[in-house]
């Protein structure tokens, strides 16, 4: 395929399955488990996948799950918030709920931090809510993902928009990080001034 300056289909460039169909409620069990399982709560609207918060399940009552390759990336499919998470850990017993859809790009033809990327953007975005069903908890199905039209430049500027995506990223958390401890110090001197106020009119 000549992916120089073309517009294609998802369902050209990705591999899309539903994530994991549990028969209950996903539980937490940390004394006896095999797998992490990835939920909503779990993929942040930057697109960053905590994976520290992922909860630890037994399996044995399941189906045998298919694991998240590194390089898979996790679409939202309900909740009025589509936005999508690459999976990047090396760890083998990963997988996610069936909130979600999981793509497996073929890194053939497009970055998958790329396709994250253009994903979360706001015209992706706008198609996807345009086209989601349901009142009470919207969502997207297989077919408006697979007509999800993607931007293709050459893996070349792919690459770049990758690179500069992720070290805004790296930026955006220090920065947050600075404006977090300056609040602190904030209060803190705030504080002190109430607190001598008080014992100069003792």
């Amino acid at each position: 395929m000549n992916t120089k300056n073309t517009t294609t289909k998802l369902s050209k460039l990705s591999d899309i399955r539903s994530g994991h169909s549990f028969r209950s409620k996903v539980q937490q069990s940390p004394d006896k488990w095999d797998y992490y399982v990835l939920q909503l709560k779990d993929v942040q609207k930057n697109g960053h996948i905590d994976l520290a918060l992922a909860t630890q399940v037994n399996m044995t009552q399941e189906k045998t799950p298919r694991t998240l390759q590194a390089g898979d990336i996790l679409l939202r499919a309900r909740g009025g918030y589509y936005y999508s998470g690459l999976f990047n850990a090396d760890v083998p017993n990963v997988i996610a709920a069936g909130q979600f859809f999981v793509l497996t790009p073929n890194t053939d033809i497009i970055d998958p931090a790329y396709l994250c990327w253009y994903i979360n953007q706001p015209i992706a975005q706008q198609y996807l809510k345009r086209n989601d069903t349901g009142t009470n908890i919207p969502m997207i199905n297989k077919q408006t993902i697979s007509n999800l039209l993607i931007k293709l430049p050459s893996l070349d500027t792919q690459h770049k928009i990758a690179q500069i995506h992720q070290v805004w990223l790296k930026e955006k958390k220090l920065t947050e990080q600075l404006l977090n401890n300056r609040e602190h110090m904030m209060r803190g001197l705030c504080q002190q001034f109430i607190e001598q106020d008080f014992i100069n009119q003792l």
